[in-house]
């Protein structure tokens, strides 16, 4: 687990592991809340459906999101679409939501909202940067945790229509890029926008010339300035990792790239980060300038 400013990251263990906890908290409280509700509103149908944060948490969201006070990020967050069923049942935040609902089942128990309906539920609750992060989150490059496609999301989106923080959810999806490895590798890409670095290219696939064959991927690149930019995790520490990551540079530079790595110190203080982005900003400039070849 990894702390950066007012984000927590969990490896993908921790992830799955925070899943399966939430997981057996929902059914408790989901048993209980049915002994409470009468048979009609009980009924099949016509249940809560867990959404918003929570259903991102069991579907192994591996970051935390910046939430505003109103929004409890201990409690069990769940959708309703009267506003008669409306309650405050002890360890639940109840939300009203005014359209169809697209409705996963959890287990046999309980339902939930898909991804992308949890996403927009969130929009109103959290900040831009949190928002760019979890959808980069459901479009991420490994087949195995993607949760759906950039398309995918945009059509949910687009056809949601008006609903509150639907402005910042756009903006967020335009920010938003799919195919990336990290939910880190979101926050430096974003901080390289609002630094104001050209746009960069996400997994960037650099040929591998120097062995005459193979592709060497990078995390960022900035690919008419010859610049690349690498977050290494926690497991790039091992020795046989570390000795690869070495290689691969050292290539990158005799292809004529510049690359910059960046670490959770490097993003832990903002005077450390700004230090870093304007490195990279001057690697930028001399190759435009023709200082480096």
């Amino acid at each position: 687990m990894e702390t950066i400013g007012y984000h927590t990251f969990y490896t993908l263990e921790e992830a799955k592991d925070l899943a399966a906890r939430r997981h057996m908290e929902c059914r408790t409280a989901f048993i209980g809340i049915a002994r409470r509700r009468n048979r009609r509103t009980a009924g099949k149908g016509r249940h809560p459906l867990i959404s918003h944060g929570t259903l991102l948490q069991l579907v192994g969201m591996a970051a935390t999101m910046n939430t505003k006070p109103s929004y409890d990020d201990d409690a069990i967050h769940v959708t309703v679409h009267e506003r008669k069923e409306l309650c405050r049942p002890r360890g639940f935040q109840f939300h009203h939501w005014s359209q169809a609902s697209d409705v996963v089942p959890v287990d046999e128990l309980m339902d939930g909202v898909s991804p992308q309906q949890a996403i927009c539920q969130m929009a109103q609750y959290i900040d831009l940067h949190s928002l760019v992060i979890a959808m980069d989150w459901l479009t991420c490059a490994n087949p195995s945790l993607r949760v759906c496609t950039r398309q995918e999301l945009e059509e949910f989106i687009g056809g949601c229509g008006r609903f509150t923080g639907a402005p910042l959810c756009r903006r967020a999806l335009s920010l938003s890029r799919p195919g990336t490895d990290s939910p880190q590798e979101t926050v430096l890409r974003l901080a390289c926008v609002d630094y104001g670095l050209p746009e960069t290219a996400v997994n960037y696939e650099i040929p591998d010339t120097i062995r005459g064959s193979g592709i060497l991927k990078v995390d960022l690149a900035f690919p008419e300035d010859h610049v690349v930019v690498e977050y290494d995790g926690r497991y790039h520490y091992t020795k046989d990792r570390w000795e690869w990551d070495l290689d691969k540079r050292n290539r990158l530079r005799a292809l004529g790239y510049e690359p910059f790595v960046a670490t959770r110190n490097t993003l832990a203080t903002q005077s450390g980060l700004q230090e870093f982005l304007s490195m990279v900003a001057k690697a930028i400039m001399e190759h435009r300038m023709g200082f480096r070849r």
